[in-house]
């Protein structure tokens, strides 16, 4: 018999061939919740027999934990914009405050990154943007309709609350490295999670929008008591001061970042009006919230095999594969907008962001010198959240003013294009070598 330790009350025995045993014991603590799930897949994926150790641990507290912090997410972004609504903000005021949090991201997010890199422990600057996230999303219904009040709130807010995914990440990462799990499986808990409470929070928050705030202070809060268990990892730099600008030294990643500039760029405009645009084509509200329920679950396969993925095709061909899906989607908004149209859009959906969110916290972890892993995985949340978006918004906003939305996704997928044949050209005569140059590197450190 071999003896099973969550580091929690339950103690399980199963035998190492008895697959049945081993379901059964894991129902026996439900009540863990994602705990039970991450272990079971853990076992049987290593095929290790023995005593769970070390490494399963950190898998199973960083699986709860990726699981909770989006759960507060789907309980907050979804939603607040519903708030505004309640309390009476007009149109441009409340794309004003939703536009904050991503201005206030690009501002302070390099700052995050460096803080990260240069303490004793990455843990404990998540631990403290943990609390404070939790403790001043009060700030926000506290400000009532005041508006400048709510606009200092809410950026104050999004201060502590953009580095919590980008960091999270970071310390993830590493310890993926270090125990041998997949971080693209992590994420999924995190993707479930977020789906989930999204359809709970919407069963809560009908009875009164004002418990967001709790929902999410409490997911936060429960997010960082998991935290507390997840192993220490290191800043790199206490010893040697490395600066922000060395992270584009590498060619390669900086072409890697021009090309997510340009391609999330018209993911962005996509997410500012195409719920607008379905609806003057007469498009239900109710299909589109089923386009976007399929969205989320088209990312899981995604998600799942994405380490095998990598290790067959690389970066350069994940991405422009990706940037062809992104093609597809934008000519289809284009050409013809029907409920049919608007489902397969959503079914590419998987294709599409989560590939380039993957794609650059794996490119960052493997080839970026340690001292600047967590300023590395900051810039990714910049480049595919941050600034892309904001360019995105606004660029596609004053396009789509004069010429209409259904020409700007025709714009999008000619960027597309045009970014795709460049990012080919450059991988086809560069990348070999910078790639090989790379790896030498990486090894090196």
């Amino acid at each position: 018999m071999r003896e099973i330790s969550f580091g929690l009350v339950h103690r399980v025995s199963v035998k190492r061939k008895n697959a049945g045993q081993i379901a059964a014991s894991c129902s026996t603590i439900a009540k863990e919740g994602f705990c039970n799930v991450a272990a079971h897949i853990y076992f049987s994926e290593s095929g290790n027999s023995g005593m769970f150790k070390s490494a399963s641990a950190a898998y199973v507290y960083v699986c709860i934990y990726y699981a909770l912090v989006f759960m507060g997410n789907g309980a907050f972004s979804s939603y607040i914009g519903l708030y505004y609504s309640k309390i009476n903000l007009d149109t441009f005021t409340i794309g004003l405050l939703t536009s904050v949090g991503l201005i206030t991201a690009l501002c302070v997010q390099p700052l995050w990154g460096l803080a990260a890199d240069r303490a004793k422990s990455k843990n404990s600057v998540l631990l403290l943007s943990l609390l404070l996230t939790s403790a001043s999303i009060w700030l926000m219904p506290a400000s009532g309709e005041h508006f400048w009040l709510l606009l200092a709130s809410t950026a104050l807010f999004y201060v502590f609350q953009c580095v919590v995914n980008p960091l999270s990440d970071t310390i993830t990462l590493e310890l993926a490295g270090k125990s041998q799990f997949n971080f693209s499986r992590v994420r999924t808990y995190g993707s479930v999670g977020f789906a989930g409470m999204s359809a709970i929070a919407g069963w809560i928050l009908d009875r009164d929008i004002n418990y967001m705030f709790p929902l999410f202070s409490a997911m936060m809060l429960l997010a960082f008591v998991c935290a507390c268990t997840i192993p220490r990892v290191e800043g790199h730099q206490r010893k040697q001061k490395v600066r922000l600008k060395e992270l584009f030294n590498s060619r390669a990643l900086t072409v890697i970042y021009i090309y997510t500039f340009i391609i999330e760029s018209t993911i962005g405009f996509f997410f500012t009006y195409h719920a607008v645009y379905c609806q003057e084509q007469g498009i239900s509200t109710s299909l589109l919230g089923i386009g976007v329920m399929i969205g989320s679950i088209s990312q899981f396969p995604f998600m799942i095999f994405f380490d095998r993925l990598y290790a067959r095709f690389g970066v350069y061909k994940i991405l422009l594969f990706s940037g062809l899906i992104h093609l597809l989607r934008w000519l289809l908004y284009a050409v013809t907008v029907t409920e049919f149209t608007v489902i397969l859009s959503w079914a590419l959906h998987g294709g599409t962001f989560i590939l380039f969110y993957l794609c650059l916290a794996e490119y960052v972890n493997r080839h970026v010198r340690k001292e600047l892993k967590a300023s590395g995985q900051m810039m990714n949340s910049i480049m595919t959240l941050g600034i892309s978006r904001i360019f995105g918004g606004l660029a596609g906003g004053a396009y789509a003013s004069v010429f209409g939305i259904g020409s700007g996704f025709a714009v999008c997928a000619g960027l597309c294009a045009v970014a795709m044949l460049a990012f080919s050209w450059y991988v086809k005569r560069y990348a070999a070598s910078t790639a090989a140059q790379a790896e030498t590197n990486s090894v090196a450190q």
